[in-house]
């Protein structure tokens, strides 16, 4: 016997949420994550910002831009403007994901633009997995995330973003603040929990709608709503990560809500910290950073010995500049 959602009570429910000790069907988990979504968007997004969603093509950034344009199509006074970005690192995994991305974007009407890490950084991830010997002390998914992160912004701002969108969500978030904890990085801890929006030289602002909302919703709702997403976990995921989140998942089955009031407690710590950060310019590429090498020319540096060529340079945007204006003109 199917059960009713115990919210509007005529619908079959699709998902449980134990924190709250309710099943909701498809129309009100979309209406809860919508509401939270909707609360961070309607206090982070100003008056004519030209957006930039982040979108890997997996669940978490297929809903958030989902769930943005659903925001700017029915508040038409704020003038937005809005484009899919991708970032293709170059692995098997994300040529699933960018057609998926792409058939998201045009089913929405939304302007899709890929950028590869080899046309931005002029190496791949796939290269650095070939290259980097055997047991090396660092990561693909290490080295993977300081370059997309740094490609993701750059790009944005020279395609003239005012703000970037991403689909970090609730256990995201927890994730990235104890392990940020375990390291003893409070400037770290700090950077992760607070975003507001201020105006920092070479950055662009970063908004997460879905900041309050379980991956585990997500996933639900995506699959119930039909949105196009790769559902699957990157497969060069290592490291610690693997290990808290394990923990983490452990602890919100035996304590529901567990995560969410971590989160809250994580911002409550920190509301008083001034994190000591001096935003420089890298003395190779000119990106901001907080040393005199950013850690993606820091990176690059290190590889350079595994690839026998010098990879430190600065990151190529002529793609970015030569579609600037066809990217932000109205259809």
């Amino acid at each position: 016997m199917e059960r009713r959602c115990d919210i509007c009570q005529e619908n079959e429910a699709i998902y449980t949420d134990y924190s709250r000790g309710v099943s909701l069907c498809t129309n009100c988990l979309k209406s809860s994550i919508r509401r939270r979504a909707w609360a961070v968007l309607e206090n982070e997004l100003q008056e004519g910002d030209k957006i930039v969603v982040a979108h890997s093509g997996g669940k978490d950034s297929s809903l958030a831009l989902y769930i943005t344009k659903e925001f700017i199509d029915t508040h038409p006074d704020m003038k937005l403007n809005l484009v899919s970005l991708t970032i293709d690192e170059g692995t098997f995994y994300r040529k699933a994901s960018i057609e998926l991305a792409k058939k998201l974007a045009e089913k929405l009407g939304i302007r899709y633009i890929v950028f590869t890490m080899e046309d931005i950084h002029g190496i791949s991830i796939e290269d650095i997995k070939v290259n980097i010997p055997k047991n090396w002390r660092r990561s693909v998914c290490t080295y993977c995330g300081v370059l997309r992160r740094q490609a993701i912004n750059a790009v944005a701002r020279e395609l003239g973003a005012s703000v970037v969108i991403t689909g970090h969500n609730l256990d995201d978030i927890v994730q990235t603040s104890l392990m940020n904890i375990a390291r003893g990085d409070v400037n770290a801890l700090v950077k992760t929990l607070r975003h507001e929006r201020r105006i920092e030289e070479g950055l662009i602002p970063r908004i997460r709608p879905l900041k309050y909302v379980y991956e585990r919703e997500i996933a639900a709702l995506v699959i119930a709503l039909g949105i196009p997403a790769h559902l699957g976990k990157c497969p060069f995921t290592q490291g610690m990560r693997i290990g808290i989140r394990r923990v983490i998942d452990e602890l919100e089955d035996e304590a529901s809500g567990s995560k969410i009031r971590a989160l809250r407690s994580f911002y409550l710590i920190t509301r008083s910290i001034r994190p000591r950060v001096e935003i420089k310019r890298c003395k190779v590429c000119g990106e901001p950073t907080t040393a005199d090498l950013c850690k993606a020319c820091q990176f690059k540096l290190e590889l350079s010995d595994f690839f026998g060529k010098d990879l430190l340079k600065p990151p190529s945007f002529e793609k970015a500049s030569s579609e600037k204006e066809w990217i932000w003109s109205n259809r």
